[in-house]
C-alpha cells in the first residue's frame, strides 16, 4: 500500500463533514483515508483504528465508536460485518482518488462489503469498479472467473442494519422440511431479538450453525407455538 493518499481540496465543499456532531469525527475521517486499500476499505472496529489511526491521541475506543457512528449516520462510511470481523468501507472513495493505480499496490486483504449493502446504504453502484475488477483474485484452475457461476453469498447478521442477509427462500424451505412445527419467520425475529440483547455473545463466527442450532431446539421443545423458553447462551 502507498505511504499516503490523495485528498482533494473539495473536501472543504462537503456537505456531509458539516453535519458530524464532532471536530473529532472529522479529524478521524481526513485520517482514515490515508490508510484505505486499494477499494477504500479498512477495518471497522474501534479499537484498531484507534491504536492505528489516531495512535497518539489518547482517545477512548468508546469515543472512537462514537465518531464512527457519526459518520455511518452521515454515509461518510459503511460498515459492516463478515465471519465475525467488523469492516468500512468508503463509498466514493475510488472517483475521489485520481492517481489510483492497483498495479502498484499490495493485493487487498479486507473484503469488499457485499453489493446489496453498498447500494442500500449509499446509493453508490459497488465500488464503481474498474479497480475492484483489477485486483480480483484468480483462481489457480482458471484464467478467467466469468465462466464460473456465482457462489452463494454467505448468511449474516447485521448489526448496522439489525437484520439477517442472504438468507434465501431455499434455505426457508430447507428448514421448514426439517423444523415441521418451527415458524421460520416467527424464529428468525426471535434469534435477532436475543442477538442484539446479548451483547459479546451475540457475535457469532457461523451464523448457519446458530440458526439451526436454534431452530432444532425450538423443535425438541414443541416448535414455535407451544415451545418453552431455552438457554440460548451457549449456541
Amino acid at each position: 500500500m502507498p505511504v499516503g493518499r490523495v485528498i482533494l481540496k473539495s473536501i472543504s465543499e462537503s456537505k456531509k463533514l458539516p453535519k458530524l456532531k464532532t471536530d473529532g469525527a472529522r479529524l478521524l475521517y481526513t485520517w482514515l483515508l490515508t490508510h484505505l486499500d486499494v477499494n477504500g476499505c479498512y477495518s471497522g472496529d474501534a479499537q484498531v483504528i484507534n491504536g492505528k489511526v489516531f495512535t497518539r491521541l489518547n482517545k477512548s475506543n468508546k469515543t472512537i465508536e462514537g465518531y464512527l457512528k457519526d459518520l455511518e449516520e452521515n454515509q461518510l462510511i459503511i460498515r459492516y460485518e463478515i465471519n465475525g470481523d467488523i469492516f468500512l468501507h468508503v463509498p466514493d472513495f475510488v472517483e475521489k482518488q485520481p492517481f489510483l493505480n492497483p498495479k502498484r499496490e499490495g493485493k487487498p486483504t479486507i473484503p469488499v462489503p457485499p453489493p446489496d449493502i453498498l447500494q442500500s446504504k449509499s446509493g453508490v453502484n459497488p465500488l464503481k469498479v474498474k479497480v475492484k475488477d483489477k485486483v480480483n483474485i484468480k483462481d489457480n484452475n482458471s484464467s478467467d472467473l466469468r465462466h464460473k457461476s456465482e457462489p452463494k453469498l454467505e448468511i449474516i447478521f447485521n448489526f448496522s442494519t439489525k437484520e439477517w442477509e442472504n438468507i434465501t427462500e431455499e434455505d426457508k424451505k430447507i428448514w421448514k422440511e426439517a423444523y415441521p412445527a418451527c415458524d421460520i419467520e416467527q424464529e428468525l425475529k426471535k434469534m435477532k431479538a436475543w442477538v442484539l440483547s446479548a451483547g459479546a455473545k451475540g457475535h457469532k463466527k457461523n451464523w448457519v450453525k446458530f440458526i439451526t442450532n436454534w431452530l432444532s431446539r425450538s423443535q425438541d421443545n414443541g416448535g414455535t407455538t407451544r415451545g418453552k423458553s431455552s438457554d440460548w447462551k451457549t449456541t
